[in-house]
């Protein structure tokens, strides 16, 4: 019998616009529900006896309620089942659908309104006072919150009352929207912007009308962009960080040559978007991007500035977080319970801009080190961390005062150094080099 695992069930809920609760996105029509914030608070649900024997399941490798999903992880043969917890103390982050319609009829899309997925809707929209109350009960603990799920989320006419009221209220909340762009307008924009949302995804699948509107059947790319371009100037003119722009491109085989991708940097770069990325789909079949299946090796050649590949890679040449890290010593030494002082050199190689202050109070960038034992297995990703003295640019560097905190058992360890854009990602999931240096812990 094949073995999986999944994450999702044990750190995330999906509440469907109707207040269905399902788990993952991979269930579009509901057709696996695990309660509804109709009838049971969500954390009731969270803390269910159905949603706790699912946990104890996947827990031993296997679970029926999960053949059905594509997102659960196949294991190797000798590969242990990972054991998470089975009442999780909080629930972290939830996805959240506003509604199921859409404004648009992309091709073969499991949520195009030809295929009749609103109907499995007992209602269209989720009401805004509903939505408040729900955030009364899960607000204080939640810390990521995905605006989006089926249908285009802005196509609620209360959309924007509902992110303002997030980050108004509860404003530790990450707050993330993907979007097709096309029914905002220039007050949404502005409103948009200065909500303090700390990310927005466009979905643009071309580089002209005729490309683009292959997939976006109805969409509009001379808008989108001007959209686009909207909220990057909005940004630029309340001088913040935040919303944090992506553009992302899906891959099909009508969109997925060199020159064609080239011009999608090259307008992304106009437009001023702080990231561009490419997702690798297999669906609709008829469309899939055979150039770029996984594994080959054009898709190895892009694999950091693949969608999912990590929170940080990007396909805009000259602004991606690609750090330079040097230690004048090739071994560290220390006195067991003894804290090591030491100094580092970094230099931005990417571009993109390394920030020490944010609006948000993420995304500034410092300096990491994480602890490994002598065989290179981690023992603590968040070991020790150190600010720049500086907010750096394209080609500047600097030396970073850090203090690593005493280890009590004498040993030989392993230290590496690597840049961290806090509350994002590591620079190394986005392709960036890291230094590995030895670490020996006297008696």
């Amino acid at each position: 019998m094949s073995r999986f695992t999944c994450d999702w069930i044990f750190k995330i809920l999906v509440v469907l616009c109707d207040g269905k609760v399902v788990c993952g996105c991979a269930d579009p029509r509901g057709e696996r529900p695990l309660g509804s914030v109709r009838q049971n608070s969500l954390l009731d649900i969270w803390q269910s006896q159905k949603v706790i024997r699912i946990r104890e399941e996947l827990n031993t490798g296997f679970s029926s309620f999960c053949l059905p999903c594509g997102i659960k992880r196949m294991l190797a043969d000798d590969e242990a089942v990972p054991q998470q917890p089975l009442r999780p103390d909080t629930l972290p982050r939830i996805f959240f659908e506003p509604s199921i319609l859409c404004n648009l009829n992309c091709f073969q899309s499991v949520c195009a309104p030809g295929t009749g997925i609103a109907n499995t809707r007992e209602r269209k929209f989720f009401p805004l006072e509903d939505f408040r109350t729900l955030m009364e009960e899960i607000g204080p603990q939640l810390i990521r919150l995905d605006f989006f799920n089926y249908g285009e989320p802005f196509i609620h006419p209360q959309a924007l009352d509902m992110i303002e009221h997030v980050k108004n209220k509860y404003p530790h909340i990450y707050l993330y929207t993907s979007t097709n762009g096309l029914l905002l307008d220039d007050k949404k924009i502005s409103r948009l912007a200065e909500s303090a949302i700390d990310e927005v995804t466009f979905s643009v699948d071309g580089t002209d009308q005729r490309t683009y509107e292959r997939y976006r059947r109805g969409g509009d790319f001379a808008k989108l962009l001007e959209n686009i371009t909207n909220l990057v100037q909005q940004k630029k003119r309340l001088g913040r960080e935040v919303p944090f722009i992506n553009w992302r491109y899906i891959l099909f085989k009508w969109n997925d040559s060199a020159w064609q991708l080239a011009k999608a940097r090259r307008l992304a770069k106009k437009v001023g978007v702080d990231r561009l990325s490419w997702e690798i789909t297999d669906h609709p079949a008829a469309a899939v991007s055979k150039k770029y299946k996984v594994g080959t090796p054009a898709w190895k050649k892009i694999y950091h500035e693949i969608w999912d590949s990590s929170q940080i890679g990007s396909a805009l040449r000259g602004r991606q977080f690609i750090a330079g890290i040097k230690l004048c010593r090739k071994r560290l030494t220390a006195d067991v319970g003894q804290p090591t002082h030491l100094e580092v050199r970094v230099k931005n190689r990417g571009g993109a801009l390394w920030s020490t202050q944010t609006f948000s109070g993420r995304r500034l960038i410092r300096l990491g080190a994480q602890l490994h034992d002598g065989d290179k297995k981690l023992l603590d990703l968040n070991y020790a961390r150190a600010f720049l003295p500086r907010s750096l640019g394209k080609g500047d560097r600097a030396d970073v005062a850090m203090i690593l905190p005493a280890v009590h058992s004498p040993g030989e360890y392993w230290l590496k150094f690597d840049m961290v854009s806090e509350g994002v990602d590591w620079f190394e999931n986005g392709g960036s080099p890291v230094l590995w240096i030895p670490f020996f812990i006297s008696r």
